[in-house]
């Protein structure tokens, strides 16, 4: 009995038969026409039949290339489907999970062993930033945002309340004392770039026009922000988990003061993710850890 044609020579064929096109072939499969070529005529030496008609400028099937075409279709569809299927089933899960720096640096990164310890076979990966994540584009399964829990093809869980928190380092208002909004002139005013919460919006909630101030830091995200506001570098305002044991351990006695007491923002954070099946109980138990981490109060 006659051996099968060995499979390498497959996608070639498969490639040339669907695109009725050598050249075109070629560059779908980043080979050159004279490869593809070569490996169609070994084909056709191994089977003992012509699977192409050479014509002027094209080339077409023969019957018994349309024959093996379907073949070997539904040869290389059986093994793509079944070389996923065989991931999904024993391949190490990958959870992505977007929040930002201080969520993630702060508040999780610390107590990670813990979900580790009880999702050993899980390989986490944790994006810090602070602008919002295009799930569609960037293979996101969950992320914490701040908004109405209305978000268009996505499922949202509330996970807390949040603060806009205002501080600064006890030495700086020492020296320049923040006794009214009015004093606020004589301090650079510190917020992260691409935070919901910045002065502009601190003036709205506050109930006042504008905020007057000495200049502006603008940096790259709420944990930096909390950096330079340690560091006497200006007041700072960023959103804060409400939960008075975290705002605790974040504005440490020594380091940073509150300028004004904390002030609720009108929308909570929210846990959001896209429903997809195979990865559902997982993202819930990360909810679950995120929650008792940031919402610990709760």
């Amino acid at each position: 009995m006659q051996r099968p044609p060995p499979l390498q020579w497959l996608p070639a064929f498969e490639a040339a038969a669907r695109l009725l096109s050598f050249s075109k072939a070629a560059l779908e499969l980043h080979v050159t026409t004279a490869a593809i070529s070569q490996q169609i005529r070994q084909l056709e030496s191994h089977l003992g039949v012509p699977l192409f008609l050479r014509l002027t400028r094209r080339v077409a099937l023969t019957d018994a290339g349309r024959d093996f075409a379907d073949i070997v279709t539904q040869t290389l569809q059986t093994y793509r489907s079944g070389h996923q299927a065989l991931l999904h089933r024993h391949a190490r899960p990958v959870l992505r999970l977007s929040m930002t720096p201080l969520v993630a640096h702060e508040l999780l990164i610390p107590r990670l062993a813990a979900f580790q310890a009880a999702h050993p076979g899980v390989s986490l990966n944790l994006d810090a930033r602070m602008d919002l994540v295009d799930f569609d584009r960037e293979g996101i399964d969950a992320a914490i945002r701040l908004g109405s829990g209305q978000w268009p093809g996505l499922e949202a869980q509330p996970l807390c309340a949040c603060d806009a928190a205002i501080v600064a380092s006890p030495a700086l208002l020492a020296r320049l004392p923040v006794r009214s909004l009015d004093d606020l002139r004589h301090h650079t005013l510190i917020h992260p770039r691409h935070s919901q919460i910045d002065w502009d919006a601190a003036a709205q909630f506050l109930g006042v026009p504008a905020l007057k101030r000495q200049g502006d830091l603008v940096l790259d995200s709420d944990l930096s922000a909390l950096r330079a506001a340690e560091q006497g570098l200006g007041i700072a305002i960023c959103v804060l988990p409400a939960s008075p044991s975290v705002q605790a351990s974040l504005i440490v006695p020594g380091r940073l003061s509150w300028v004004v007491p904390p002030v609720r923002l009108p929308q909570p954070a929210y846990f959001v993710w896209r429903a997809q099946g195979g990865k559902d109980a997982l993202v819930q138990q990360a909810f679950a850890w995120i929650q008792a981490n940031v919402a610990p109060d709760a």
